[in-house]
């Protein structure tokens, strides 16, 4: 007994010469023994095949084995270690590159590498299958009258500065609160404006009252500025509207120059017209549009209109002058004067006329004989009259 418990167990990789017992428990180490025909017919064989794929590693079940001689299925156990080889030369995990054949049920695997890392799910759908509706679409929003539109709706006419508007609706409210507050109180400036056009100045008054003068070579804000004070003034006396081009142009001094010949020096010209404006503070008051001329025609009373049938009548907004048809000599023209409404019967239009005549031909004071004013409206006529001090004899020409 002492022998046999003493005696070394001899662990091989052959066959196990000793049968385990049934109630014993399966060995601590396992091994692993390759099929030796699996061996032989891989390495005899020429024409090479698929590689082999190694199956798993399995452990061996604790069932017991039969007493009559079989073949042992491959067992596996850990890496032996070096001073025990292997008994038999391990088969290569991969064969080389030359001898890869193409498996024959590729064609099946790659269906389903396909269909396996396809990102979407394909899904049956039935022809029967009805489409989904789409949503119905949104309410309109309601609309809410918020004003009535009446026949007879009530309008207003401004006394200061004549404009008509109806009371009840917002919109014509502020438009005439701005255009009341831009033609009764004058045209808006500015600080830097002011400033620039205080160095025209060719008059100065108290209350920061000066006169100034813009002409055709003067700086184009000044000039702007200007045409915007004249387009108010051409919408209160419904005059026809000036271009920029024609404002600031020049006209030949004689109409005789015209007609030249080719020899004769050139004609000289002149500035057409100047603008002259009457600030107050950093408003626009009155302004003044002057014009070079050549003649203009003679205002005849009213009672010796039908002693001479030779002159005709000129009728504008209920105004009526008569004027000869013989022309004279003349050199100023006015051709728009204007005063705020607020700023009237104070003078302003008389200053502007007479400055006018002092400045508007350098170094020369225009007689009131020589002056003219254009188409006259019925305060116009009034002006031109008290203005040169009679009912007829003064000028008007036609521009």
């Amino acid at each position: 007994m002492s022998s046999t418990s003493t005696k070394k167990i001899v662990r091989t990789y052959s066959r196990q010469s000793k049968r385990p017992l049934y109630d014993e428990e399966p060995p601590t180490k396992r091994r692993r023994v390759e099929d030796e025909r699996v061996e032989s017919t891989t390495l005899s064989k020429s024409i090479p095949r698929s590689p082999v794929k190694p199956s798993p590693p399995t452990r061996i079940s604790s069932t017991p084995l039969s007493s009559s001689p079989q073949r042992s299925l491959p067992t596996f156990s850990d890496t032996p270690t070096r001073s025990s080889p292997p008994s038999s030369p391990a088969l290569r995990s991969s064969p080389p590159p030359d001898l890869k054949r193409r498996p024959v049920f590729s064609l099946f695997k790659r269906k389903l590498k396909h269909s396996v890392s396809a990102p979407e799910v394909l899904s049956e759908q039935s022809d029967n299958a009805q489409t989904r509706p789409n949503p119905p679409p949104g309410k309109k929003k309601r609309m809410v009258q918020m004003q009535l539109d009446l026949v007879g709706q009530h309008r207003k006419a401004c006394k200061t500065c004549g404009m008509e508007y109806i009371p009840s609706n917002a919109e014509d409210v502020a438009l005439h609160r701005k255009f009341h507050a831009m033609n009764f109180g004058g045209v808006d400036c500015t600080k830097v404006m002011v400033a620039r056009l205080r160095q025209k100045q060719i008059w100065s008054g108290g209350e920061a009252s000066f006169i100034a003068v813009v002409g055709r070579r003067d700086a184009l804000a000044l000039r702007n500025k200007a045409s915007d004070v004249l387009k108010v003034v051409n919408a209160e006396l419904a005059a026809v509207p000036i271009a920029d081009e024609e404002l600031w142009s020049q006209t030949l001094l004689s109409p005789s120059a015209e007609s030249s010949t080719a020899d004769a020096p050139a004609p000289e010209k002149c500035d057409r017209f100047k603008a002259y404006l009457y600030i107050q503070g950093q408003k626009c008051v009155a302004a003044c549009l002057a014009e070079r001329i050549q003649e203009a025609y003679t205002v005849l009373a009213q009672d010796k209109v039908s002693q001479q049938p030779t002159q005709t009548a000129v009728e504008l907004q209920s105004s009526s002058i008569s004027i000869s048809t013989s022309a004279e000599t003349a050199l100023l023209g006015i051709s728009r004067i204007w005063v705020s409404a607020q700023f009237r019967k104070q003078g302003l239009a008389r200053r502007l006329l007479d400055c006018t005549r002092n400045d508007f031909m350098y170094g020369l004071k225009i007689e009131k004989r020589l002056t003219a004013f254009s188409q006259p409206t019925e305060s116009g006529g009034r002006l031109g009259r008290k203005y040169f001090g009679c009912e007829a004899g003064w000028h008007v020409y036609m521009d």
